[in-house]
């Protein structure tokens, strides 16, 4: 779990810092600012990101770990269109 939280935590400081630059802000406004200018809708975005991103990877290593029951061939497939 913990893990899973360093990554998403990763995935969203990345995030979040490409989103709230003000150049890219600047040149291409309808892409970047989702996270909104508010500091308390800011933070709850950011931990929206963290828990996302972290669900995510533990969704798919749960998925490649049930596959990896049923059969290789499935867990192959299932990284290999991934």
């Amino acid at each position: 779990v913990v893990s899973a939280l360093t990554t998403g935590y990763g995935g969203a400081v990345i995030s979040y810092d490409w989103d709230t630059d003000p150049e890219k802000r600047a040149q291409v406004p309808d892409f970047y600012g989702y996270v909104p200018s508010n500091p308390r809708q800011r933070s709850l975005v950011f931990v929206t990101m963290v828990v996302f991103g972290a669900g995510m990877l533990m969704i798919r290593c749960l998925t490649i770990a049930l596959l990896g029951m049923i059969g290789f061939k499935w867990t192959l497939a299932y990284i290999g269109l991934d």
